[in-house]
């Protein structure tokens, strides 16, 4: 891929973020991980820093060789759009090859898993390319190997949720 192409995969993906968050339907990546939004001080810090630091400059990307930033992602699937930002995506020669997931504390959860393997999953969707996906704690730093299908099965297990619970709505009314 030349250097035009992937200019236009990363204007693209950041389009496609804004796009969903202007949507209805929107799910967030922890939200479908964890099956809540994210609380407390470490949520709130998190979602602070990406805030501050979401001022993606395709250029930077694309000029510098290699790079390691948070980046906004975002996918429509049948029941809605699922966005978020992982704390590092790592690209080298304007090319998503890593995805990081950093965590304050040592334990690795399946949460942790489920969050960082959707976030492996945007990326693939978005770039064509299949990234390398990691959690990142205090003291090591993990791979997560087969996050496809955990990512494929956290999202079917969500829409079913979903459908469950719109179901559910329909059979009060």
């Amino acid at each position: 891929m030349g250097r035009v192409e992937e200019y236009k995969l990363i204007r693209e993906a950041l389009a496609r973020f804004e796009k969903a968050k202007q949507s209805k339907n929107v799910y967030n990546v922890t939200q479908i991980a964890t099956g809540s939004r994210g609380k407390g001080n470490t949520a709130f810090i998190g979602r602070q820093v990406h805030r501050e630091l979401w001022s993606t400059d395709p250029d930077q990307i694309v000029n510098l060789e290699a790079v390691s930033l948070p980046f906004p992602l975002a996918w429509q699937f049948r029941f809605g759009w699922v966005v978020g930002i992982p704390d590092l995506v790592t690209f080298r020669d304007a090319q998503p090859i890593e995805v990081i997931e950093v965590k304050s504390y040592d334990s690795i959860l399946n949460a942790e898993t489920r969050q960082a393997s959707l976030y492996g999953l945007l990326v693939q969707l978005n770039f064509h390319t299949r990234p390398r996906v990691f959690v990142k704690t205090l003291r090591d730093k993990f791979e997560i190997e087969g996050w496809e299908d955990i990512a494929i099965d956290t999202l079917l297990s969500f829409a079913a949720k979903l459908e469950r619970r719109e179901s559910h709505v329909h059979d009060e009314q």
